[in-house]
């Protein structure tokens, strides 16, 4: 037997003994991808039809090897505050991030990376980002991937440089410097011919096969970010290797100017040979050209990890940003329309109709997923950090919001309700596509919130006030969003679309809302018992963690926790006597999360505290909350404090006020 087969055979059995612990974690995430963009959510079935179609073979083998989520969402339909709400694990109503806040600084607080590192993971963040904060470089850049969990970063940092897809040839950003970062040093120089897609395809097989050789009884979390097919609408040098793998497909080489081995011929030149004798405009073959060669990528990164033995015990992600865009930076427009890019929708990006904020998802795990799944159960981004949490055994963040999507991939159990909230403003209007309803056409959109409970979502555009009209649909019936149901029988009524987001939406300063100050309404109840419930769970822990509601509680009518090292969550409700404004507090040196319904209140945990509401428009009743506290082994006599709308100073809350 030949040394190169013994070495591979060696990697083999490596990775397959390493597949008992902990799953390894390929989140690949695509940038304007959109959800009529994939062959098996829509493209196929424009193809036999005889419609413009884009061929993804290797997603489609993904989706059938495991389950398509087909009402999974993101939590904004723009790229920074999506992406941020993906890390932090926080819906746009508890975000620091949003609308266009491109480059604002990641805060450092618990988020997909760190959490996985804490469990054990080796991290990896490959392509673009965007949240690092004000700086120039790697060492004044505040919220650096390296600084936020990533062991391994490689990639464009600043926003605009996800806008070129060749950071050495500069076809687009001819007049810009594009910028791309390895760790601490900035290599653009040496990326001659590189397109991008090629590129982080080639640093991530390069990352999992050095992983798996140096690490080999470690878990890894990859998060694999393109800035393809985004409106740049650039494409490859040449045609995709022959083959896939460790042996196959797109190489890293290491090479100054010859970076990768598809870093020769002449950039941005290659059309797919099934797109490049179509009779259509140039655009629509560069733009479908772009996403094949992703879809190409996917099946080299999926045979990488079945040559490696990694296959087994790997979870992989597929999914995109948000909706497809029309934004072209070529003379020639981009035309959504022409391949139908938000599939059966209405909407693109920058729009909170589906198109804009639903791509969907598709995640593959052997002996875990069955293959050929399919569910329609509504998720969002935020959800990931729960579920990798799930699947790596370690425990959820109390200051994240969504819940944890194993039950829903593995089907062994009742799937979680996740809450499914999107809030964005943008002066801009929906495009007049004649596929939108005639309604929805050049019509402006600036404040635009919306919520999906089941088959219903609950939208409004151009809000002036949180007493404004939602739209109502039924999703499963009008996936188009054209036949408005509010006000019919059976459906409720306004008031209750108005409550429950004042429920969700926490307030932050840099994103003002026109609904920031509206009265949240109080639970409506005929009887109340008086105390709470606490659990705990001792141990020491990188976080404040949220405990399950299975776990044991035990009742009390105080809000002070024992003399334990460990978590002590809090759970019921505070009575609040009359309408006005409370401030609320935690005492000095307190570790810990407070929610009030679904916001964020106060985080005293975090290095950097997360976004907080401390002072709500409540109305009399009571209100739901949760309180975790992390502590170290010294008994913390009752925490959370609040200064009431006729006081001057913060009081404790007293036992009177607590209820279950």
């Amino acid at each position: 037997m030949s040394l190169i087969k013994i070495a591979l055979l060696a990697s083999l059995l490596v990775g397959s003994l390493s597949a008992s612990g902990k799953p390894n974690i390929l989140f690949i995430f695509c940038d304007d991808l959109g959800y009529g963009e994939i062959g098996v959510f829509h493209q196929n079935e424009r193809a036999k039809t005889g419609k413009p179609a884009i061929s993804t073979p290797h997603l489609d083998k993904l989706a059938y090897d495991g389950i398509q989520l087909r009402a999974h969402y993101a939590p904004a339909p723009v790229c920074a505050p999506s992406r941020a709400s993906l890390f932090l694990g926080r819906h746009q109503g508890n975000s620091p991030i949003r609308n266009n806040q491109f480059d604002k600084a990641l805060p450092d607080q618990p988020n997909l990376a760190n959490t996985l590192q804490h469990a054990g993971y080796r991290t990896a963040l490959i392509g673009k980002y965007g949240l690092q904060g004000k700086g120039s470089k790697a060492k004044s850049w505040k919220a650096y991937p390296n600084k936020r969990g990533f062991d391994y970063f490689l990639g464009g940092v600043r926003h605009r440089d996800g806008h070129e897809h060749y950071p050495f040839d500069k076809i687009h950003n001819h007049k810009k410097r594009t910028e791309i970062w390895e760790q601490d040093q900035e290599i653009s120089k040496n990326l001659k011919g590189c397109y991008t897609t090629d590129l982080f395809t080639a640093a991530s097989k390069r990352f999992i096969i050095e992983h798996n050789k140096n690490y080999p009884d470690q878990p890894f979390f990859l998060f694999l970010s393109y800035d393809t097919p985004h409106a740049a609408t650039q494409i490859a040098t040449s045609p995709y290797p022959e083959s896939f793998g460790v042996n196959g497909g797109i190489q890293w080489l290491g090479e100054p100017d010859r970076m990768i081995n598809t870093a020769r011929g002449k950039p941005d030149s290659y059309l797919h040979p099934d797109y490049a004798d179509k009779d259509w405009p140039m655009t629509p073959k560069r733009h479908a050209s772009s996403i094949r060669r992703i879809d190409n990528s996917v099946a080299d990164l999926r045979q990488t990890l079945t040559d490696l033995g990694l296959a087994d015990n790997t979870i992989v992600i597929f999914t995109s940003d948000h909706g497809p865009t029309k934004e072209s930076y070529i003379k020639e427009p981009l035309d959504p329309q022409f391949f139908g890019s938000y599939g059966p929708f209405t909407g693109i990006k920058r729009d909170c109709w589906e198109g804009g904020i639903r791509p969907g998802a598709l995640a593959a795990w052997p002996d875990k997923i069955k293959p050929g799944s399919i569910t329609n159960s509504p998720s969002q981004m935020h959800d990931w950090l729960a579920t990798f949490c799930d699947a790596a055994g370690t425990q959820t963040p109390a200051v994240a919001d969504g819940v944890s999507l194993i039950p829903t991939l593995t089907g062994k159990a009742d799937a979680p309700v996740s809450t499914i909230y999107v809030e964005y403003n943008n002066h801009r209007s929906t495009p007049s596509y004649s596929d939108f309803p005639k309604s929805r056409q050049g019509a402006k959109r600036h404040q635009m919130q919306a919520i999906r409970e089941g088959n219903l979502k609950a939208v409004r555009y151009n809000t002036k006030s949180h007493t404004d009209p939602f739209l109502v649909f039924d999703l499963i019936k009008d996936p188009a969003e054209k036949h408005n149901l509010a006000g019919k029988d059976g459906i409720p009524p306004q008031i209750y679309w108005q409550t429950t987001v004042a429920r969700l939406h926490g307030k932050e300063s840099s994103a003002e809302r026109p609904y920031d100050a509206i009265p949240i309404p109080a639970i409506t109840s005929k009887t109340k018992t008086a105390g709470i419930h606490r659990r705990q769970k001792e141990g020491k822990t990188p976080y404040a963690i949220r405990i399950p509601a299975s776990s044991t509680a035990e009742k009390t009518s105080t809000l002070s926790t024992h003399s334990i090292t460990g978590n002590t969550q809090f759970s019921g409700y505070i009575n609040i006597d009359a309408d006005g404004h409370y401030e609320f507090s935690l005492s000095q040196n307190t570790k810990a999360v407070f929610r009030l319904h679904g916001i964020l209140v106060l985080d005293t945990d975090s290095t950097e505290p997360a976004h907080k509401t401390r002072r709500l428009n409540l109305k009399a009743g009571l209100h739901p909350f949760t309180l975790n506290v992390r502590s170290s082994g010294s008994a913390i006599p009752s925490p959370l404090m609040w200064q009431e709308p006729t006081s001057d100073k913060a009081t404790h809350i007293p036992a009177a006020a607590l209820f279950n």
